[in-house]
């Protein structure tokens, strides 16, 4: 049920993106640009759990 609502909520996302482009809502991509438009996030997940101490 929750993959169902997050796959629904993308797709509106998706479509409003779709609606405010065709009105003119963005700038227009510069063909330069192009080379940089998939860029691969990273990121680690550290658990929030683990505490570290020290003593000096």
């Amino acid at each position: 049920m929750k993959e169902q609502k997050e796959e629904q909520e993308r797709k509106e996302a998706i479509l409003t993106f779709l609606q405010l482009t065709r009105e003119g809502k963005f700038a227009e991509i510069e063909e330069s640009s192009m080379a940089y438009t998939r860029v691969k996030e990273q990121r680690e997940d550290i658990p929030q759990e683990e505490y570290f101490y020290s003593l000096r």
